[in-house]
């Protein structure tokens, strides 16, 4: 099956460019919240935002492929 290319921007690619956009900018900081480093902070914080994307992607644009079980 083709997935349409707002579900594969939304479900793949989004979250892959924050990740990888705070690693580049955060990489080289020395701050820290909650004691940890801001750079694993940033990854911990981008597991939520994976799980919503993910989310999204298969309430709007894949759900209507799958019929429901009965």
């Amino acid at each position: 099956m083709i997935r349409s290319w707002p579900s594969v921007l939304i479900g793949l690619f989004v979250p892959a460019v924050v990740l990888l956009a705070g690693i580049l900018m955060l990489s080289g900081s020395t701050a820290s919240v909650l004691g940890i480093p801001v750079l694993f902070f940033w990854v911990f914080c981008c597991c939520p935002l994976t799980t919503l994307c993910l989310w999204i992607s298969w309430r709007f644009f894949d759900r209507a492929h799958y019929p429901e079980d009965d």
